[in-house]
């Protein structure tokens, strides 16, 4: 069964009350008569055009992609809930919607409060009445503290039933100071070197981590239990998969904890936080509204957009206390949480700011004893030359902030280091020897009020000099596969701009406990319906064949792509996926892995429909898990794993290069099929 995205339910309590309620009621409505006449196809469709739907629902922010993953799919002007999709799951959206709706029309009383442990929580059994009031000394604007000051989270990604849901105990955001009180230090940085004075602001500020209750508010958010057994899971496969290869090398196997930042990563950009643009216009709908200026308001930085005549700012939070609730932002709110909520877990972990305008986390890692890059906002972990390589960014500046240092990363980030120095030296920030006392000093700071005994200040000074020798040595590093891809985080439009449109879903396709016992694997997509079916052949092709899975999207089942959108053309009725306006390459790669189960490839057919004009080209490559690469489909015979990679390019327009190219009326038709006899 689906897992709950509580996260884009609480997401639109930070809309005004009114609206919100509005936009609550009308979406419940619509729920119910799908429960209530599941087959009623005009029930399962509402016209995104239709004035009632666009002005009381959609112009709430936040409403459009909670109903994708309630499971509408957006079509010709319309948002559709399909035939498959489980009313189970449409039932548990929708009695959360209505619990939470409840609690905001009918707030509770602050005698309803209760106190327990470190954690402020009250017990929901009885009745949706029960709540619990947010404090917070942290000076907010008024518009941005609507609302948000009543409320309550659970732990997002939890996989209980409704009913279980409304017994548990609903936990509050809150730490035991408020935040300039977090991060107000002593300076020990003189003058006014524009830089260095931004490194002591940052290292003081990630001591807002520190507080006891702001960890424990965090800890409760985090769908640990799921998170664990995922990790447990990889490691299984993970030995499994050494124990059946010839290497002897078992350092190459990873600790649990480290496939449990690879889960933490990969369910906070999923599930726990959101990617901001603009803010949408609440009166069209639009969410390309423009950005119009750019103020500070009692200490928090605001963006101001306009569209239809009405204003919406958005708040740039440092404070961690309110990104817990907003759970929303853009690159420093995605780190700053991030970083925060490794520390939740336990892990020693570094906000890094790059003065490239973007920011990320490291991580320590005892198994592999150095610390791993890990970028929440891409869900990538130890792919540091990817900024340079894959987001073509000129790194200059890149420092990381942890509780007990200061480091310049800098050199962890480019493998030239001879034209890092020289793009240091033109651009006189500061002088390397001014920039490297001013470090010594933050790093003395933080670590005099550690209270360590002199073994553990002598094992952080051992790690210190081991970081800066592996630094040196990144110079001329051949950068990896997956340091040479782009970006995925932000607008299509923002990416195009700077060639850093890239979907990173890594799906990676592993025989089920069927597919292993029948021998057999089969995969296809069908571009009209924009769904991949996996299924079982019977005695003779088709006939007596089982669908064993179905995902909606093309992106849902791919691997990485870059430049890569599914084109429909309204005039022909003709539907393919193709390169994005204004690119001159793109690639789409499908990964699959038998080898897990010991499996390898004995026979495989493909069918992968392409179109090209105008000289354009569409080249198909199969890459074997040693980087080699071949365009002859036979390669692949006795492979356990592999990678289907299509490269589109050429031709005087984006479009003259197209993968699956069929009619939208085709629904029975599958210009991409894969049919493999395992052994």
């Amino acid at each position: 069964m689906a897992t709950l995205n509580q996260a884009l339910v609480l997401a639109l309590e930070s809309n005004p009350k009114e609206a919100y309620v509005v936009a609550a009621e009308t979406l419940l409505r619509l729920l119910d008569n799908i429960i209530r006449e599941p087959q009623n196809a005009k029930y399962r469709t509402v016209r995104i055009d239709n004035p009632s739907i666009r002005e009381k629902l959609l112009s709430v922010e936040g409403m459009k992609q909670l109903m994708l993953a309630i499971g509408f799919v957006e079509s010709n002007g319309t948002l559709t809930v399909p035939s498959n999709v489980l009313l189970a799951n449409v039932r548990r959206y929708r009695e959360f919607l209505y619990e939470r709706k409840e609690l905001v029309k009918n707030p509770p009383k602050e005698k309803d409060i209760t106190p327990i442990g470190s954690v402020t929580c009250t017990d929901n059994s009885t009745a949706a009445s029960a709540a619990v009031t947010t404090t917070s000394t942290t000076n907010i604007p008024q518009e941005a503290a609507t609302e948000k000051s009543k409320m309550v989270l659970q732990p997002s990604g939890s996989n209980a039933t409704a009913g279980q849901q409304r017994t548990e105990a609903l936990c509050v955001i809150k730490s035991s100071r408020p935040f300039l009180a977090r991060i107000e230090f002593p300076k020990v940085i003189p003058g006014n070197n524009t830089l260095l004075r931004q490194l002591e602001l940052l290292s003081d500020q990630v001591m807002q981590y520190d507080d006891e209750l702001l960890l424990a508010s965090g800890t409760s958010l985090i769908p640990i239990d799921t998170l664990t057994t995922k990790a447990k899971s990889k490691l299984t496969q993970w030995q499994r998969l050494l124990a059946t290869s010839e290497a002897t090398d078992q350092s190459k196997e990873p600790s649990e904890k480290d496939l449990l930042l690879e889960e933490l990563t990969a369910w906070f950009r999923a599930e726990f936080f959101s990617w901001v643009n603009a803010l949408p216009c609440t009166v069209c709908g639009n969410e390309k509204t423009q950005l119009v200026r750019s103020t500070v308001e009692d200490g928090v930085r605001v963006e101001v957009y306009q569209c239809c005549g009405q204003l919406r700012h958005f708040y740039r939070y440092n404070d961690v206390e309110k990104l817990l609730q907003t759970r929303r932002g853009r690159c420093g709110e995605w780190a700053n949480c991030f970083t925060f909520l490794c520390r939740c877990l336990g892990y020693d972990a570094r906000y890094v700011f790059s003065t490239g305008d973007h920011v990320w986390t490291e991580v320590w890692s005892e198994r592999r004893q150095r610390w791993i890059h890990v970028d929440p906002c891409e869900n990538v972990l130890d792919a540091p030359l990817m900024y340079e390589h894959g987001w073509r960014k000129e790194i200059t500046y890149v420092f990381g902030f942890a509780r007990d240092d200061v480091q310049d990363v800098t050199w962890r980030y480019t493998n030239d280091h001879q034209r890092l120095l020289q793009r240091r030296r033109q651009g006189g920030a500061c002088s390397e020897h001014a920039l490297l006392d001013a470090i010594a000093k933050l790093r003395t700071k933080r670590r005099a009020g550690l209270n360590c005994t002199p073994e553990q200040m002598s094992l952080l000074r051992k790690r210190t000099i081991d970081e800066c020798l592996e630094l040196l040595a990144n110079a001329g590093r051949v950068p990896t596969a997956a340091e040479r891809e782009g970006r995925s985080s932000g607008s299509l439009e923002w990416r195009l701009q700077r060639g850093e449109q890239q979907t990173n879903t890594r799906y990676m396709f592993i025989p089920t406990e069927e597919e292993v016992q029948a021998k057999q694997f089969n995969i296809r997509y069908c571009c009209a319906t924009d769904c991949y079916e996996r299924f079982l052949k019977g005695a003779s092709n088709r006939v007596n064949e089982r669908i064993t899975e179905k995902s909606n999207g093309w992106e849902s089942r791919q691997y990485v792509s870059r430049n890569i959108f599914r084109k429909e053309e309204l005039d022909w009725k003709m539907v393919y996926l193709a390169r994005t306006e204004g690119t001159d390459e793109a690639t789409i790669e499908w990964n699959f892995d038998f080898s897990v189960q010991g499996l390898r490839v004995k026979q495989i057919e493909l069918r992968f429909g392409q179109e090209t004009y105008e000289g354009a080209k569409v080249e198909l490559y199969y890459i074997k898990s040693d980087g080699s690469q071949s365009q002859a489909l036979s390669s692949l015979c006795e492979c356990g794993k592999f990678t289907l990679q299509a490269r589109l390019s050429g031709g005087k327009s984006w479009q003259h290069a197209q993968l699956f190219r069929q009619s939208k009326t085709a629904t029975d038709e599958y210009p991409f099929e894969m049919n493999i006899v395992l052994m």
